[in-house]
């Protein structure tokens, strides 16, 4: 009897570690799976595409890997697609303090009246 109890258990064991759950991916995988997709984004879309959104990136990780993605299609752009990219600052730029929250409004805040 007591070896049947210890042979159920033995396979109860085994059955719960082969079914059990994968670990949580670290961090750093996660990161990376997430800048993967991102680069593969912008790899996927039209020269003039990633022109437009020059300047509406938000983050500084997207920001670089949109300028990367620009400065290795450099070679094939077309002439005016070469005007635009070297444009400074872009047209459609965040202006300074919105790509925060702040607002235009919130300019000088925090400083008392007078």
């Amino acid at each position: 009897m007591k070896a049947l109890i210890s042979l159920v258990s033995a396979s109860a064991i085994l059955v719960t570690l082969a079914f059990a759950e994968t670990p949580v991916k670290s961090e750093e995988q996660v990161q990376n799976k997430v800048q993967n997709e991102s680069q593969n984004r912008f790899k996927n879309m039209k020269t003039d595409e990633l022109l437009e959104k020059r300047g509406t990136m938000t983050s500084q990780q997207e920001r670089e890997q949109l300028q990367n993605e620009l400065m290795t299609r450099q070679q094939t752009m077309t002439k005016e697609q070469k005007e635009k990219f070297n444009k400074r600052p872009p047209e459609n730029r965040i202006p300074k303090g919105m790509d925060q929250g702040g607002g235009m409004d919130n300019i000088g805040g925090g400083k008392g009246g007078r």
